[in-house]
């Protein structure tokens, strides 16, 4: 599509291949192609009449098309085309549609031609509408398991922790026996179910990293600034403070929503457990030509230097329990680096001894 972007360039002809089109009197250009965009002026020479409803017949068909797709999907649409007019594109790219009707997702399956002395783009055009919501709703569900993991996490297995404390201090002034006793169970108790919570977030994290990734274009500055909007709300209970940093307003990002706020979740976890009450937690996004740069700060106890390599490991022994004895697993770490490497990413940290953590990672945007 010659309108996405005035700066595409129309003149990689030596890349179009000739090909004979096997046409009826329903389709004209062959039983396999639903569309056939003329690139050399712009003008979208035929459209499958099942896909119609994508905009009216007519010169403007072309942009009428394009004025209706997402902007969230142009940056991903405007690479693809570029890559399909020089001859290095195949695959398939998903773009979102806003018509009369509500929103509709398509998948197009692009190559490049050489037809009536022209070049064109032709291929095949899927609605795949029901394929994505029933994904979004899924991503809801996942979403809303994710906050009950994260309150379980940290705003009920931190109070109980402290509850526990306080009893075990109230049991150490008790000179009566029987009443020792009480308090004895009653930690007991509470320990049951801070080891509960912490089985119940450790198998969910374990049977979660085998699902497969449903990645799709993301703001990601937006998403993360909900999150610690969610993250203040509680801020008075963790009494540490929450801030972003952005080099954009807005930066798209192709991800699994779900998968990366799994990310996000194990790396406030581990920030939570190891800064100390008035610390501060810190999020930073860079926008970079391919690639998003994320960095998740804190300034905590930090890492020792001879634990540092370590610290990506399953069951890593520089597993250490949080500063208010919250127990670990050694494996959130571990499915951190697992997703971002899902995600063609990769992670490092850097650390000092009672100077905090900075955890660094980088996602390709395509």
């Amino acid at each position: 599509m010659k309108t996405i972007s005035d700066t595409m360039s129309c003149t990689t002809t030596t890349f179009a291949m000739n090909i004979q089109l096997i046409t009826t009197p329903t389709q004209p250009y062959g039983p396999n192609v639903h569309f056939l965009y003329q690139v050399d002026n712009g003008e979208l020479r035929y459209l499958h009449p099942d896909f119609e409803w994508m905009a009216a017949e007519g010169p403007d068909r072309a942009k009428e098309i394009l004025s209706r797709i997402s902007p969230e999907d142009l940056p991903a649409l405007t690479e693809s085309y570029h890559r399909a007019i020089q001859g290095h594109f195949s695959g398939c790219i998903t773009i979102k549609l806003d018509t009369p009707d509500g929103k509709r997702w398509i998948e197009i399956s692009p190559f490049l031609a050489s037809y009536e002395s022209s070049t064109v783009l032709l291929g095949t055009l899927k609605e795949i509408t029901s394929e994505i919501l029933n994904m979004e709703s899924i991503a809801r569900y996942a979403n809303k398991k994710n906050s009950v993991l994260h309150m379980l996490a940290h705003d009920l297995r931190g109070p109980l922790n402290m509850a526990k404390s306080v009893v075990k201090i109230v049991d150490r002034e008790l000179a009566d026996p029987g009443l020792r006793r009480k308090t004895s169970y009653i930690a007991g108790i509470l320990q049951q179910s801070i080891d509960l919570i912490a089985d119940l977030v450790a198998r969910e994290f374990l049977e979660t990293t085998a699902v497969v990734l449903v990645k799709k274009q993301v703001d990601i500055v937006k998403k993360l600034s909900e999150y610690l909007e969610e993250s203040k709300r509680s801020e008075e209970l963790a009494q540490r403070s929450f801030s972003l940093t952005s080099s954009k307003e807005e930066i798209f990002v192709n991800l699994d929503d779900a998968k990366f706020m799994q990310v996000i979740n194990n790396l406030m976890s581990n920030a939570l457990k190891f800064t100390n009450p008035g610390g501060r937690i810190m999020l930073g996004v860079t926008d970079e030509e391919k690639q998003v740069r994320f960095s998740f700060s804190d300034d905590g106890v930090g890492i020792p230097k001879n634990q540092l390599s370590e610290i990506f490991e399953k069951f890593t022994e520089a597993r250490r329990p949080g500063l208010h004895g919250e127990p670990t697993l050694g494996l959130g770490l571990s499915i951190v680096e697992t997703i971002i490497g899902w995600h063609g990413g990769r992670i490092w940290c850097e650390s000092e001894e009672g100077a905090g953590s900075t955890f660094h990672f980088i996602i390709p945007k395509l």
